[in-house]
């Protein structure tokens, strides 16, 4: 939906579209539209100042979430659009800022896990493990069912040597996902590895067990 006019025009035409009642599904396409006009490259430079604000009341204003049918007492968070929408802002902020940008945003949007991910491996490709470590720790407590978090958390400090902080994650995360067959896989693996004594690895087990968790590890089930 590009509008024909000025700049100024397309920018009103669209301030007005916002003010009236739409579905959820054509307020997405109409924001992503007026983005995309903001900042593409024949736009003026004043339209294209504009972006960043727009980016951060899209954000801000659209709603994640979403009712279960039948049941508005329930309901799920869904964070695809405004990943979306943070996938464009990205492209259009320099490297050297966007661990500060996406912390930003995550700060914002604590309980959206993909994002607190993207912050991640933003400060992972910058060589940053303190703050990869930092933002680990924080991912897992904003997202504590979120595997990857806790996978992610696990091996920055296993990169770092730091066993006994490696333990105490694979604790942490079997309480938040005490179901989870790969992570009671995970531990027992480690434990295995790093010369574990018999009895730690028969409580693991009666552990894993107790929960209902069945494990094959090398066709041998447990």
């Amino acid at each position: 939906m590009w509008l024909h006019g000025s700049d100024k025009e397309a920018i009103e035409a669209f301030e007005r579209a916002l003010g009236s009642v739409l579905q959820l599904e054509e307020l997405h396409t109409l924001w992503m539209d007026f983005l995309l006009f903001s900042c593409r490259p024949q736009t003026i430079s004043v339209s294209r100042k504009l972006f960043p604000d727009l980016v951060h009341r899209c954000l801000s204003t659209l709603p994640s979430r979403l009712e279960l049918p039948f049941n508005p007492a329930q309901f799920w968070s869904c964070y695809h659009f405004h990943n979306k929408v943070v996938s464009l802002y990205l492209k259009h902020v320099p490297l050297s800022q966007r661990a500060l940008v996406l912390e930003r945003l995550r700060n914002a949007m604590p309980s959206n896990p993909e994002l607190g991910l993207r912050l991640l491996h933003q400060e992972f490709v910058e060589g940053n493990m303190e703050q990869l470590k930092f933002q680990a720790r924080m991912l897992t407590s904003n997202t504590p069912r979120c595997l990857s978090s806790w996978r992610i958390a696990i091996a920055v400090e296993r990169e770092l040597k730091e066993r006994g902080q490696m333990r105490l994650l694979y604790q942490q995360a079997l309480q938040n996902l005490p179901l989870c067959a790969a992570l009671w896989k995970d531990r027992l693996l480690f434990e295995a590895a790093e010369g574990g004594a018999s009895d730690r690895l028969r409580r693991l087990v009666d552990s894993c067990q107790q929960a209902g968790v069945n494990l094959s590890i090398g066709g041998v089930d447990l």
